[in-house]
């Protein structure tokens, strides 16, 4: 068995190497790292790249299953149709969509539509209330994983000031999980994508 990783940020290797193998994973495990995907992305929109994306996808024709761990790239990689490829967001929103009034954090803008329309789906159509991060992304590119964090978290909870109908919270970016520790006072569910991912992967896998 094989399962093979789709990331834009080198950093998403370890960390997901560590939740495949938490969860019990003992296949082959494959990561393909490709930053520039998600730069094009931001800079040209997502359907600038989807043909590269397919071209990627086509390279991991031999694994069981592929995680895309980019909120932004997540809809292009679903499209596949194989039902073999999981976007990283999907299993959160999908539990997100069982609560009420739902806060949605990102730190790019390019993950905005993505990550709002697969809410919509999950939710039949409700809205999110979406926060952005503004600042926090410098840090993570400059490799300051806890200051990225803090930044996130401070972001999320200066929003629910505003918003306290808000009793979900998720985390829509992958890099994003490291603040949910900063928010565990917060009183409402903080969900966080990557482990729900991981273990629908292995569950597509080993089918």
């Amino acid at each position: 068995m094989k399962i093979t990783c789709l990331h834009t940020a080198q950093s998403h290797v370890e960390s997901m190497t560590r939740l495949f193998t938490k969860h019990g994973w003992d296949g082959a495990l494959e990561h393909v790292v490709r930053p520039d995907l998600l730069a094009r992305a931001q800079s040209e929109g997502v359907d600038a790249v989807a043909q590269d994306v397919s071209a990627v996808l086509e390279q991991c024709g031999d694994a069981d299953a592929v995680l895309c761990t980019c909120s932004t790239l997540g809809a292009l990689v679903e499209s596949s149709g194989t039902g073999k490829q999981v976007r990283i967001d999907r299993p959160a929103m999908e539990e997100a969509a069982s609560y009420r009034n739902v806060m949605l954090a990102i730190c790019l803008e390019s993950t905005r539509g993505p990550s709002v329309a697969l809410f919509k789906d999950c939710a039949k159509g409700r809205t999110p209330d979406v926060v952005f991060c503004k600042g926090a992304w410098s840090a993570f590119e400059a490799g300051d994983m806890p200051g990225f964090s803090r930044a996130v978290a401070q972001s999320v909870g200066t929003a629910m000031i505003d918003a306290p109908e808000t009793d979900c919270i998720v985390l829509a970016q992958a890099s994003m999980q490291g603040a949910a520790p900063y928010l565990m006072d917060i009183g409402v569910p903080v969900l966080t994508t990557p482990a729900l991912a991981v273990r629908r992967a292995i569950r597509i896998a080993r089918q």
